[in-house]
């Protein structure tokens, strides 16, 4: 895979066979020529002898230097930006660096929260921007995603890779390195706000990682949930036999999100349809009653979470943390948000993956509350937020969108 030529640099805010030896069944004697010799030979001297024959490529661990163990072991868990800034370091580290061995590795280690992908809800004012949480070194180099073909929605995140819908296609891109990926058209119409999850867990051990788009949607004038899910691997779509009829409100509400093989979405009402991608088997979460609709499923320590935050009086706010598949009530705290106010406002909790913090949007800001520090940190913006819009959260990894189909 190589790279598009993207504007990182200037920006400040960057076989296996094994050895078989094949020995004679028959015993070994003086008749066979050679043998004389053969028993003389000194392996073990010759053995040195060939020590300078090491293969080239391959460093030993006794030769290693500074920047190859930053190579082998750093590079792999830095953020995409970082990354591109560091292709100008050699020209080894550029081949490096666009290797799809490193792309890989980086894509499965790098798995910190960079920061949020917004954009404007309005039909008339779609515009994209990214909040990077660090703009030093995390970034993407088009924010607007105008390196796509047409104007798009986006949908879903993970790992790195974002659903967007286009007026009748779906798109799969790495806003961090341009790379994209059209998907072929549904069997089934998924509306114009379709409950769409993007699902992709990089693995070690395999680099072919594959990724799916399960769509959740209701069966005509039914009380009926089914399932259409795409697979990278085959480029297909199928349709689920899966279905789901429990729900109090077939109607979903449009968050979503996917961990540990299972994809989430949030309803209209008290509850959360879960469906695991793999076995397709799906299953509802029930949330308590006192929740409300007034949070969001966000994944917080590993774990599925949903958080709901209410401004109480003036800066201060109570955060609730309920997790685990019953959903109970684990952690509530009182947390001041600065400035100082003479009324209470409206608050948005906004998901967050691989972090123990909650962030809340109140107005034009957005804070982060760190759990395990009990520290507020007040994310600046470069746009002025509103509340119409929507929030995915956002990591910073090179993984490639447009991965080979098997032949």
């Amino acid at each position: 895979m190589e790279f598009s030529r993207v504007d990182y640099m200037n920006d400040d805010s960057d076989y296996n066979s094994p050895y078989i030896f094949k020995g004679s069944s028959s015993a070994t004697t003086s008749q066979r020529p050679g043998i004389h010799r053969l028993a003389g030979y000194d392996f073990k001297a010759e053995a040195y002898q060939k020590v300078d024959e090491f293969p080239a490529h391959i460093i030993r661990e006794g030769d290693k230097k500074i920047k190859d163990v930053v190579k082998e072991h750093v590079l792999p868990f830095l953020p995409a930006k970082s990354l591109m800034k560091f292709k100008a370091v050699s020209k080894d580290w550029d081949k490096w660096i666009a290797s799809p061995l490193l792309i890989h590795q980086q894509s499965f280690s790098c798995q910190s929260f960079s920061g949020y992908i917004y954009q404007n809800m309005s039909a008339w004012d779609m515009n994209t921007m990214f909040l990077s949480l660090d703009p030093s070194t995390i970034g993407v180099p088009s924010p607007a995603l105008d390196f796509l073909p047409e104007v798009v929605k986006i949908l879903s995140s993970c790992s790195g890779l974002l659903l967007c819908q286009g007026s009748e296609k779906y798109y799969v891109c790495n806003p961090a390195t341009q790379d994209w990926k059209t998907l072929p058209p549904p069997r089934y119409y998924h509306g114009d706000e379709p409950a769409v999850v993007l699902a992709f867990e990089p693995s070690l051990r395999n680099i072919e990682a594959y990724y799916h788009v399960i769509c959740a949607f209701p069966m005509l004038d039914q009380p009926i949930i089914g399932f259409e899910i795409y697979s990278s691997e085959s480029n297909t779509w199928s349709c689920s036999s899966a279905y789901c009829s429990d729900l109090e409100n077939s109607c979903l509400d449009g968050g979503s999100l996917f961990m540990k093989g299972v994809a989430y979405f949030e309803t209209k009402s008290n509850e959360v349809l879960a469906f695991d991608v793999k076995e397709e088997i799906p299953a509802i979460i029930s949330l308590p009653a006192q929740v409300g609709r007034h949070g969001s499923l966000t994944q917080m320590d590993g774990e599925l979470s949903y958080v709901t935050a209410f401004n109480e009086c003036e800066n201060v706010f109570l955060i609730d943390i309920y997790q685990g598949m019953e959903m109970s009530l684990k952690r509530s705290v009182s947390i001041n948000l600065g400035p100082e106010r003479g009324l209470t406002c409206a608050c948005k909790v906004l998901p967050c993956v691989n972090s123990d913090a909650v962030a809340i949007q109140v107005r034009e800001h957005i804070y982060l509350y760190h759990i395990r520090e009990q520290k507020v940190e007040s994310i600046a913006s470069p746009n002025a937020i509103g509340p119409a819009k929507r929030f995915l959260p956002y990591i910073n990894s090179l993984a490639n969108a447009t991965i080979q189909l098997k032949p």
